[in-house]
């Protein structure tokens, strides 16, 4: 048996534009749909595996997010580090990281 998968794993950044893979519809507080695999969240986090396995939903309101941290939260969970997380997004990506229990992060 194939052990399961230990994030954080470097995912690769690449996938962030495929259409293919990007599934899941995140609403972010600017109106913009930020758009993510969600395989992969769902590897970073047992929230949103339980919100798009169980529940089967296809988009997550993260209106009180702004996009630039959404996106940052999502390149985190693609490739397994912080790279680019700044003061300005500190606050908001520290508390997707919680209520997601994107607990690595």
């Amino acid at each position: 048996m194939a052990p399961e998968v230990v994030v954080p794993i470097n995912f690769g950044r690449r996938m962030l534009s495929s259409p293919t893979h990007n599934t899941l519809k995140l609403n972010t507080s600017q109106g913009v749909v930020v758009h993510a695999s969600s395989v992969i969240l769902s590897f970073n986090s047992p929230v949103i595996d339980h919100m798009t396995t169980t529940l089967h939903m296809t988009s997550v309101d993260m209106m009180e997010f702004s996009e630039a941290a959404v996106r940052m939260f999502v390149d985190a969970a693609y490739s397994g580090t912080a790279e680019g997380l700044n003061r300005e997004i500190f606050r908001d990506v520290n508390k997707m990281a919680n209520v997601f229990e994107m607990s690595w992060f």
